[in-house]
């Protein structure tokens, strides 16, 4: 344990650090990814993880099966489409009222409206409430595949790298 006053000395891991952030901003485009090919209507983001041991984002919600490989291709493709045309990626701390606004008309409701949420906003795409570490510009992502696709007990897992 550390004495009160001492001075430490710190290091970032940088391709380390680097990777985390592609891959947490990996899983936010999945996200309009999912949208984009059609699914948005069906999978709402219940929870995500994004580190490299096997990042995932699951959704509440599940589709045919006789979908998920076509689909699967669909995100690959969309999510390279969105990396090559690039757009920036913008966090900023607001007001509710704004949070709202950036979010596409609203925000989940574990955000109290007396709070002043982070948003993420990536490009033109409606925003999210996000405290993690994100590139600044979405071709800083560089790839994306899709390894899997899992549905069961009503959420879709989309297992993802990059």
């Amino acid at each position: 344990m550390l004495e009160k006053g001492v001075e430490v000395s710190l290091t970032v891991d940088e391709p380390r650090r680097m990777l985390n952030t592609r891959l947490h901003s990996a899983g936010h485009l999945l996200d309009i990814c999912i949208a984009n090919v059609g699914w948005g209507n069906l999978l709402k983001p219940l929870k995500a993880y994004h580190f490299p041991d096997g990042p995932y984002v699951e959704y509440r919600g599940t589709v045919p099966q006789n979908e998920l490989e076509i689909k699967k291709k669909e995100l690959e493709a969309e999510a390279g489409n969105l990396i090559s045309a690039g757009g920036k990626v913008l966090a900023s701390i607001c007001s509710y009222e704004e949070a709202c606004k950036l979010c596409g008309g609203n925000i989940p409701d574990y955000i109290p409206k007396e709070s002043t949420p982070r948003i993420v906003k990536f490009g033109e795409y409606p925003g999210c409430p996000c405290g993690g570490t994100h590139v600044s510009d979405v071709s800083e992502i560089i790839s994306f595949k899709v390894s899997q696709i899992r549905t069961r007990k009503g959420t879709t897992k989309v297992f993802y790298n990059v």
